[in-house]
């Protein structure tokens, strides 16, 4: 448990320094960032054992962090390569109507948080994998959203927004209740999530027809 202990550690203070120093003339980025580091996690250990699981998705992990080891946010790959052991990784969603194997395209794993590997009371941290040629469709939920996106650039919408390809150095975010999607090409894509607010309301997948009657 004590390296795991410092390997949290160190994660949590590479994401703060990274966020405290995130060059964006978004303002809503920005304050986003001042709310998170607001309540930033005091105690980075929550003594909980890992219990490291993989999906058919995680082959891919490797090759998302080699895209990102020499890019923009190589430092926070350093900081999460020597994690990835003790990682659980799932899907949690239930069955897309109109995208049945999403379980073996998508994947995630959270390790901060109230009960994870690392204490956070207001926060869930952890990252999202794509496979490559992966639509990750219309989703919400309650939670403000920063992504910041590690290896690979990946296709990203919100709202009403024309989707926009987001590499690394990029920082997205996904007010509470704004409908959003991500799309993998060749490469598959690694990205880092932050919630904020409502952290108990799961994410929920939107279909057409929820669209239309909204």
């Amino acid at each position: 448990m004590e390296e795991l202990n410092r390997l949290v550690d160190a994660f949590l203070n590479q994401l703060y320094r990274r966020l405290e120093c995130c060059d964006t003339s978004d303002s809503d980025v920005l304050d986003e960032i001042n709310r998170i580091l607001q309540v930033w996690p005091e105690v980075p250990s929550s003594g909980k054992l890992p219990r490291p699981s993989e999906s058919t998705v995680t082959k891919y992990l490797d090759a998302a962090l080699k895209l990102g080891h020499t890019g923009a946010e190589s430092s926070l790959i350093a900081a999460i390569r020597p994690l990835a052991p003790f990682l659980d990784w799932t899907f949690g969603y239930p069955p897309h109507p109109l995208y049945p194997n999403l379980e073996s395209q998508v994947t995630f794993t959270q390790f901060i948080g109230p009960e994870d590997l690392g204490t956070a009371d207001h926060l869930l941290m952890g990252l999202t994998l794509l496979a490559p040629k992966t639509y990750y469709p219309p989703h919400v939920h309650p939670a403000n959203e920063l992504y910041i996106p590690l290896g690979g650039t990946g296709i990203w919408t919100k709202g009403s927004e024309e989707p926009l390809p987001r590499e690394p150095g990029s920082v997205i975010l996904h007010p509470s209740g704004v409908i959003h999607t991500t799309e993998s090409r060749e490469d598959p894509v690694l990205a880092l999530y932050i919630w904020r607010g409502d952290l108990i309301t799961s994410s929920k997948f939107i279909t057409d027809q929820e669209k239309l009657t909204e």
